[in-house]
């Protein structure tokens, strides 16, 4: 789809991460845009940086994990702008863990807002989008929704329902001849905001230099090229993740042995075992504690 000034781009997960370089890319292409997040303070502070660029810009604060909000997000959209004809699916959350000390709650909550959100807002924009014969979906996925990555079992799952989604949403497209279109994007190791930076502020652990990592002022442009070319699936990764793939395919065994000699999973090893160790500090000032693979309450 080509993107015209005055088109209307709803964009979930504005107010950090990855959110605020999106929102960038689209106003400079004089996008009106939907801005949605938990947070109200930090979104509007970006509509005031945004409209100075002179695109309208509409602030919703919203919580992804309730069906109502996301309609109270579309019927807001609707009523400012009368349509949307770009949605960015980017909102996610991200925790790496051991498996067997997750809550319950919090994989809900990571299914909610990663997976479940997108699908809802997609369903309810699609119709419309196919309506008008135009429109474009971007789901904001990972190099996780392509690979398995140790330690972060509930986020991979997301994120690869999120890429098979797009791919069949786009054979629907394709199967009754429209233009409407669909495209995901799998960002690596993003230096410069995100989950990256946080790993390497909080847990000072780095990205092997053989994958290395790519600064988040190529995920506007990428965002902006998905959407004009109609690509399919965007690896976002300084090289080609391609070989791995097809490996993955063919010989997945020798895949899980060489991620686990490049170092991949002791990275995410040592998160996660720097998290349970804050957690079992708090369960213990409270009479709980962690053991045995199991969270135990006393």
């Amino acid at each position: 789809m080509l993107l015209r000034k005055g088109d209307v781009a709803l964009l979930t997960g504005a107010s950090r991460g990855l959110g605020p370089h999106l929102a960038r890319a689209l106003a400079g292409r004089s996008l009106n845009l939907v801005l949605a997040a938990r947070s109200a303070e930090p979104l509007e502070a970006l509509a005031q940086e945004l409209r100075a660029q002179g695109v309208e810009v509409l602030v919703v604060p919203t919580d992804l994990r309730d069906q109502v909000a996301l309609e109270r997000l579309l019927d807001a959209a609707r009523s400012r702008f009368g349509r949307v004809d770009l949605l960015v699916n980017n909102a996610g959350l991200a925790e790496c863990v051991r498996f067997e000390h997750s809550e319950p709650s919090e994989l809900t909550e990571m299914i909610d807002v990663n997976l479940r959100a997108p699908i809802l807002l997609s369903n309810r924009l699609w119709p419309e989008m196919l309506a008008r014969g135009r429109g474009h979906v971007v789901n904001v996925a990972s190099i996780a929704g392509l690979f398995g990555s140790a330690y972060n079992e509930a986020y991979c799952a997301t994120k690869h329902g999120l890429v098979g989604f797009t791919r069949a949403l786009r054979l629907s497209a394709q199967d009754v001849g429209s233009k409407v279109s669909a495209s995901v994007i799998c960002p690596g190791f993003i230096d410069g905001d995100g989950q990256y930076e946080v790993m390497k502020r909080d847990f000072a652990q780095r990205a092997p230099r053989v994958l290395g990592s790519l600064s988040v002022s190529k995920l506007g442009p990428a965002l902006l090229h998905a959407i004009e070319a109609d690509v399919a699936e965007l690896i976002l990764t300084p090289t080609s993740q391609r070989p791995a793939l097809a490996l993955q395919a063919l010989w997945p065994r020798l895949l899980e042995r060489m991620v686990g000699l490049l170092g991949v999973n002791a990275i995410f090893r040592a998160v996660a075992d720097r998290r349970l160790a804050a957690r079992n500090a708090a369960l213990a000032s409270s009479g709980a504690y962690a053991q045995d693979g199991a969270q135990q309450r006393q």
